[in-house]
């Protein structure tokens, strides 16, 4: 087979995976929920296929099909998707207050039926059954607050208009009384003017911040179930601005830290970073991390996995937050300089890339950049980890059959602690802060097989372990745990010099590099929230 009939080949593969993006694309619109009318609402009307539970109107208490049914995400309040019953419900029904002026606590909001499965009664503390009433429909009663269920029997001896404690994750809420802020025309959006830490022990709220363009639809399905058990406000899409908006929130929440969730992949999770430490917000807020991209490392790193969860819990994932241990992160400034080698040789400003994961240099960035061409054009419209993976693979193999980074040390030349290093015949070069590279690959781990002398990987030392890959298939041996990184050294102080342009990455971000001069350092460090094993 010679190399035009392998180039037709792989096109053709290329081709045949974007039409097939395509077609999966316009299905998943056909079988979408059904059409939601665009009435001014009260209420944050979703699809109930979010919930995987069967419920009852609120209006009618008719059974809900789950291409007609809907619910406030905010409250928990179901309805027919038609104008009668969702019209009675935005108009008789109350929503979460957003906004509380000169109050000082918040009253319980009930709310008919349609509980959580498993849940116990907050009176009795027996398991409110679905099933006890003779008549399906709506049974038992929930606070969309605090999160407390009643039998229906238990409900009427409660005290249920007493001020609501906010429940088992106050700690974790912005009380609406909290806040200062003028209203817009939009009642979901306010200008935050200053927060008033609320009288609450231990008061570290949680801002959930998700980028609803990764793992298909679990980015918005994070965002619906968090607001019924958080202030609607404080759960937030990543818009085109970025996480400016909902880092405000944790600026004005000082002097209290803030916990942040992000729901994203690396690239979600480095620009968040890099915007706490542009903001300087005091004291830094710590990151946990809900994996929904495809390589997801730093998430594997701090024990939060390498995919989201199957089911998506929102009571387990609190606890699991709140449980987590606040860890510093080496955050390293890779400086470039570019140059022209022409006498007298030219340089040009420097621009600096923050890196939290490991910067690589050659075949690794090569076939991590043509992935990410394809996902730009205006062919891909399919966002899914499984077709993301399929296409990194077919990148992978082109690159065994027609290798693009052959020779590369013969284009670098490497500094380590000012000392010259001298390379071996590579395709690539990694430079880690974290043990889990490619999707997983812990280069250090395999590295220390066979007794070799070990080397110890710390994500917080101000230091840096390098590798070499010598080809795309070593990449596949390497992800196989049947191979060995070749060792280049350790080092705080990194100096590149690039002679001829070559692709790089920086957390899986990529770009093809001109000549320059690089140099990488620890310069601060970031906090994020490591989940212990259980």
């Amino acid at each position: 087979m010679d190399i035009g009939t392998i180039e037709l080949s792989v096109e053709a593969l290329i081709g045949s995976l974007l039409a097939l993006s395509i077609l999966f694309a316009f299905c998943r619109s056909l079988l979408s929920e059904d059409f939601v009318s665009t009435f001014k609402t009260r209420h944050s009307w979703k699809s109930i296929k979010v919930l995987e539970q069967a419920c009852f109107c609120n209006v009618c208490e008719i059974l809900l099909t789950p291409s007609a049914g809907l619910f406030c995400d905010c409250c928990g309040l179901c309805t027919h998707a038609t104008p009668p019953c969702q019209r009675r419900a935005d108009r008789e029904y109350r929503c979460k207050d957003k906004w509380l002026r000169n109050e000082s606590s918040v009253r319980h909001l009930w709310v008919h039926g349609n509980l959580p499965m498993g849940v116990h009664c907050a009176d009795c503390n027996e398991e409110v059954d679905h099933h006890v009433s003779t008549d399906p429909g709506l049974y038992g009663w929930r606070c969309a607050w605090c999160q407390r269920c009643y039998h229906n029997d238990c409900y009427t001896r409660a005290d249920s208009m007493e001020a609501c404690d906010l429940g088992e994750f106050k700690d974790m809420i912005f009380p609406p009384y909290s806040f200062v802020a003028a209203r817009t025309r939009d009642s979901m959006r306010l200008h935050l003017a200053s927060i008033t830490p609320p009288d609450i022990e231990n008061w570290e709220p949680l801002i959930v911040i998700a980028n609803t363009k990764s793992g298909s639809s679990t980015g918005a399905n994070v965002l619906s179930l968090l607001r019924g058990y958080l202030h609607p406000l404080q759960v937030m899409e990543l818009g085109s601005r970025g996480p400016q908006d909902a880092l405000q929130w944790a600026a004005k929440a000082s002097p209290r830290p803030c916990r942040i969730l992000v729901a994203g992949g690396d690239g979600t999770i480095g620009w968040v970073l890099n915007t706490i430490y542009t903001l300087n917000i005091k004291p830094q807020p710590s990151v946990a991390i809900m994996p929904l991209g495809t390589g997801n490392d730093l998430s594997r790193v701090l024990g939060w996995g390498a995919e989201p969860p199957s089911v998506l819990d929102p009571v387990k994932i609190l606890r699991s937050i709140r449980r987590a241990r606040s860890v510093n992160l080496d955050r390293f400034d890779l400086q470039i300089e570019k140059l022209h080698y022409r006498l007298p040789i030219q340089r040009h400003p420097t621009k600096t890339i923050h890196v939290y994961n490991y910067f690589s240099v050659g075949v690794d960035a090569y076939i991590t950049y043509n992935f990410h061409k394809t996902r730009e054009s205006r062919f891909y419209l399919l966002s899914s980890r499984i077709f993301n993976k399929l296409l990194y693979f077919t990148f992978g193999t082109q690159q065994v059959m027609q290798p693009g980074c052959e020779h590369i040390e013969e284009k670098l030349t490497l500094y380590l602690d000012n000392k010259p290093v001298q390379l071996p015949e590579l395709q690539a070069l990694v430079f880690l802060n974290i043990d889990s590279w490619g999707a997983g690959c812990k280069l250090c781990e395999l590295s220390n097989a066979n007794g070799e002398v070990r080397i110890v990987n710390s994500i917080s030392d101000g230091m840096m372990e390098v590798f070499g890959i010598v080809s795309s298939f070593h990449i596949a041996q390497l992800q196989c745990n049947i191979s060995k990184p070749v060792r280049i050294g350790q080092a705080k102080q990194i100096r590149l010099q690039v002679k001829e342009t070559v692709p790089m990455q920086a957390d899986g971000e990529p770009w093809m590099q001109s000549p320059a001069d690089i140099r990488l350092s620890s310069r601060s460090q970031a906090r994020v929230l490591k989940l212990a094993a259980t």
